[in-house]
């Protein structure tokens, strides 16, 4: 940019300052050009800029969008709270700098990172991660539609979970559904970030982009970091080296998918896969690869991290180890976690972090976790969850029974004296016409009384309609949210009213109804204590008492059935049967058909 003229002109209000007049300004006094020194001295007007790239990335409006997104997820910092005091002027400033070519980077901090793998992470001035985000605005749009599909890092719609998904695509097609030995070449480039070359990456980005003016910012921007080698590499952590690293590897993208025809190819970033059922193939693509990469790009592969693999072993691919029927965490990943737990648990210890802290980093390894075939080990972490942080202070009740009935008085207490006069009158004889000819009130109203009973377990629906009837209603009941007119529909059957089916949906809602523990505890012990330990007192006695001391120390805990049985049989050690016989369901009529032989 040789012969630019940097200085900062006045050319606000007065048409007389500066250069050629009106000729540099708007109406409103605003800089339509830049000034250029020709040959012999005289100073000229440069294209206008309204129209080019250069001026859009430089306008208020974009640099504005980019603050909103440089400051999301991040409102809290000191350094965004300072930016925005004072937005329109640093805005403004930013844009004046830009326009005059005077933009200059702030030095990079940089920090080292052990994750467990040792990373030098530069971190950007917030000012100058809002223009990384203002040239990516830009541009980001025009080389986007030139990259291949299965580029997957730092794009819309794209990351590591779609990537691990297209590798399992292509495992399928290669493997024949598994059915077919499949080989893997599994590659890295050696130290990419740091070996990445100016000159060629300046000349990639030109053959897009027109303007020399966003080449010289790009410029400045990679020319402020640092490294031993001048003209090489990018910082690690800019938003802008993320972009342009999938700008120089779209070389090898190209070259892989249209020169080598390789079909099943994935990368992200600087590891990439290619999937082949042939060995050789694959032989002859490292070295293919290899040699361009030092021929066009003066990069070059890893030696140590390039291998061809099969699947039977394994596969280690951001993150996962994918093998042919499941895939895995990565052991470094379950230890990185394990230590994050870990420090979490000593500043609870000392009231540094809330348990809900905790919870939100926990459900967000959770959501990790679910990507990979990982059941035992989520239930062993939510195990460890619940002993270090327990969910309150632990409340002793002395007397179980008294606590139990208390319990059940304050649920009776909640329902209208009317519900309950409906069910006595109900219990002596009269059915639902005469009870509501003597009450005064609609049939409807009574049929709503009892569905209010069974939905809080004041009755029973077995006890209202026939077995015949319920069996034929409960099927068509897909959710305990579903409408009656639907499930009428489904049923398809005129002798059954909408009353009835109410009924059921009720006993539905029932079960699904977060209850006490004291409640699960009673129908535990019915369902299941009673029947699997019937010849055996003593130890259903012990059992008895480990239950009692559960619900001393969680006398307020509420949950649904399905809940409480998982928490049963996966985190409480009450249960001295073995696996398989805890978690199985012993039917009354199994139960009596087997009490009959042992008494015959």
């Amino acid at each position: 940019m040789e012969g630019l003229l940097v200085a900062r002109c006045l050319f606000v209000g007065d048409n007389n300052n500066g250069l050629n007049g009106n000729n540099n300004l708007n109406n409103n006094g605003r800089v339509l050009g830049i000034v250029k020194l020709t040959n012999a001295g005289t100073p000229t007007l440069m294209e206008n800029t309204v129209t080019t790239l250069y001026s859009d990335l430089c306008s208020y409006k974009n640099l504005e969008h980019a603050f909103m997104k440089a400051r999301k997820r991040k409102t809290l910092k000191p350094y965004v709270i300072e930016f925005e005091k004072n937005l329109k002027e640093n805005l403004l400033n930013l844009q004046t700098e830009l326009t005059f070519h005077t933009y200059k980077p702030r030095p990079l901090k940089t920090f080292i990172l052990h994750d467990p793998k040792t990373r030098k992470i530069s971190k950007a001035d917030f000012r100058d991660r809002v223009i990384h985000h203002a040239i990516c605005n830009i541009i980001e749009t025009t080389f986007d539609k030139t990259f291949i599909y299965d580029n997957y890092a730092n794009r819309k719609r794209k990351g590591t979970f779609k990537a691990i998904q297209r590798f399992e695509y292509y495992k399928r097609k290669v493997s024949k559904n598994n059915t077919r030995i499949c080989y893997v070449l599994k590659a890295d480039i050696k130290h990419y970030f740091d070996t990445v070359d100016h000159q060629i990456l300046l000349s990639l980005l030109s053959k897009r982009i027109q303007d020399e003016r966003i080449l010289w910012l790009i410029n400045q921007i990679l020319k402020n970091h640092h490294v031993e080698r001048e003209g090489k590499g990018m910082p690690l952590g800019n938003l802008t080296s993320q972009f342009l690293a999938n700008v120089y590897l779209n070389e090898l993208d190209q070259y892989v998918k249209h020169e080598l025809k390789a079909r099943y190819y994935v990368r992200y970033v600087d590891d990439f896969i290619i999937l082949s059922d042939s060995k050789l193939v694959l032989e002859e693509y490292k070295v293919k690869i290899n040699e361009f990469l030092i021929a066009k790009l003066n990069l070059e592969l890893h030696p140590n991290k390039c291998k061809i693999l099969t699947l039977n072993n394994g596969v280690g691919f951001l993150g996962f180890r994918i093998f042919y029927y499941h895939k895995l965490v990565r052991k470094k990943n379950l230890n990185k976690f394990a230590r994050k737990l870990e420090q979490f648990k000593d500043l609870y210890k000392l009231g540094k972090v809330s348990r809900e802290k905790v919870l939100e980093s926990f459900e967000g390894w959770l959501a990790y976790l679910q990507h990979a075939n990982t059941y035992k080990y989520r239930r062993h972490i939510t195990r460890l969850l619940n002993q270090y942080f327990p969910t309150q202070p632990t409340i002793r009740v002395d007397k179980v029974k008294q606590h139990e009935r208390s319990i059940k008085r304050a649920e009776n207490s909640q329902f209208e004296y009317s519900s309950q006069k409906t069910l006595q009158l109900y219990k002596r004889g009269l059915n639902i016409k005469k009870i509501a000819e003597q009450r005064g009130i609609k049939e409807s109203t009574a049929w709503e009384h009892f569905a209010k009973l069974i939905e809080h377990n004041q009755y029973s629906v077995w006890k209202l309609l026939p077995k015949e009837k319920i069996l034929k209603i409960l099927p068509k009941i897909n959710c305990d949210s579903d409408q009656l007119k639907y499930i009428k529909q489904r049923i398809n059957d005129d002798t059954i009213t909408y009353d009835e089916i109410n009924l059921v949906l009720a006993s539905v809602k029932a079960k699904n109804r977060e209850k006490n523990v004291a409640f699960h505890v009673n129908w535990y012990k019915k369902n299941h204590c009673y029947r699997k330990c019937y010849f055996n007192p003593d130890q259903r006695k012990m059992c008895s008492q480990k239950f009692d001391q559960f619900i001393s120390t969680n006398p307020n805990l509420k949950m649904k059935k399905q809940s409480f049985v998982d928490l049963f049989n996966n985190h409480m050690n009450i249960c001295v049967l073995p696996e398989q016989e805890k978690r199985r369901y012993i039917t009354w009529k199994e139960f009596a058909s087997k009490i009959k032989k042992v008494l015959e």
